[in-house]
C-alpha cells in the first residue's frame, strides 16, 4: 500500500477548561497576514484540513486543532461538549498561541463555533469562512444516524471513508482515515473520538442566526453542491450579512476540505489574501 506523506507540521498541546487540546501548526509567521485557525466538525479531526492548510500556509501561520473529545485532544470526563465549551476552548487556544487577531475557517460545527466566538470577540477576528452548515436545526441532538464504531483493519476504515467521500484524493483520504482511528484493546481499530458522539450531537440545539447577523468582518460562505446542507439556507445566511460572499463547490459533499481540497483552497486563498476594503 502507498502511504500518505505530509510536510512539516508542528504539534501543540494546549490546556483548556479540563482538557488538553491537540493542535497542528503549518507555515511560518513571515508576513503581515493574520494567522488562520481551522475548525473541523463533529466526529472529525484536524488532519481533515491538511491539504487546504498546506496551501494557505504559504503566506501565514495556519493552526488546525482537534476539538475536545476528538482526535488527539482529551475527552471531557463530564461530557462538556456544548458549543459554548468549544467557544471557550478557541479562546484558550488563541490566547495560548498569542493569536491576538486572526482569521477563522470552520466546517460544520466548527463554523458554528467560529460564529459564536466572532460574535463575542469581533475585535479579534479579521475575517471568516463558514463552510457547509446551517445556522439552526430542526433535528434533535439525539437523532444521530448509526455509523460503524470499529473496523477490523485500516483498509476497512479507508473503504468506509471512501464510500462517504467518493471524490477525495487518495493520499488525503488515507491520511484522514488513519488519523480517525486507534488500535482497540480487543483487536482491530476504534474511532478516536469520544463514544458520546455516537449518540448525541449537541450543536443541533444551536441557533446562531442572531450572532451571524451581528457580524461585520468580511465573510465567505461555502456550500457543497452534493451536500445535505441546503443551498437556499446558506444563501439566506449570506444575504443576512452585508457584503458577505457565497460560493458553491459543485462536485463535493459535506466534507469539502476532504473531497475538494484544491477547489476550496483556491476559494479561501482568494478570500483571505484579498486586500480589505480601504486598504492600500
Amino acid at each position: 500500500m502507498k502511504h500518505a506523506v505530509t510536510g512539516p507540521v508542528r504539534h501543540h498541546f494546549i490546556p483548556a477548561a479540563g482538557v488538553l487540546l491537540h493542535a497542528l501548526e503549518f507555515g511560518k509567521d513571515t508576513s503581515d497576514m493574520p494567522p488562520l485557525v481551522l475548525l473541523h466538525g463533529v466526529t472529525g479531526h484536524a488532519w481533515l484540513w491538511h491539504d487546504v492548510a498546506a496551501r494557505l500556509a504559504a503566506n501565514r501561520r495556519v493552526i488546525a486543532y482537534d476539538l475536545r473529545g476528538h482526535g488527539d485532544s482529551q475527552w471531557s470526563a463530564e461530557a462538556r461538549y456544548d458549543s459554548e465549551d468549544h467557544i471557550a476552548d478557541l479562546q484558550a487556544l488563541s490566547n495560548s498561541l498569542s493569536l491576538e487577531r486572526f482569521s477563522i475557517a470552520g466546517l460544520s460545527w466548527g463554523a458554528l463555533i467560529g460564529i459564536g466566538f466572532a460574535a463575542r470577540h469581533p475585535e479579534r477576528v479579521d475575517r471568516m469562512a463558514i463552510v457547509d452548515v446551517e445556522a439552526s436545526f430542526s433535528v434533535d441532538q439525539d437523532a444521530v444516524a448509526p455509523r460503524p464504531e470499529t473496523f477490523a483493519s485500516i483498509e476497512e476504515a479507508m473503504a468506509w471513508e471512501r464510500k462517504a467521500n467518493p471524490h477525495a484524493p487518495s493520499d488525503l483520504l488515507e491520511l484522514f482515515a488513519r488519523q480517525s482511528v486507534r488500535p482497540a484493546q480487543a483487536g482491530g481499530w476504534v474511532r478516536k473520538h469520544d463514544p458520546f458522539f455516537f449518540r448525541r450531537w449537541p450543536f443541533r440545539r444551536d441557533d446562531r442566526w442572531s450572532e451571524l447577523r451581528s457580524l461585520r468582518m468580511p465573510l465567505v460562505l461555502v456550500n457543497g453542491g452534493r451536500s445535505f446542507v441546503r443551498t437556499e439556507v446558506m444563501q439566506d445566511m449570506a444575504a443576512s450579512v452585508p457584503g458577505a460572499q457565497f460560493e458553491i463547490v459543485a462536485d463535493s459533499g459535506h466534507l469539502i476540505p476532504l473531497e475538494a481540497p484544491d477547489v476550496l483552497a483556491q476559494q479561501l486563498v482568494r478570500f483571505f489574501d484579498a486586500p480589505l476594503s480601504g486598504s492600500k
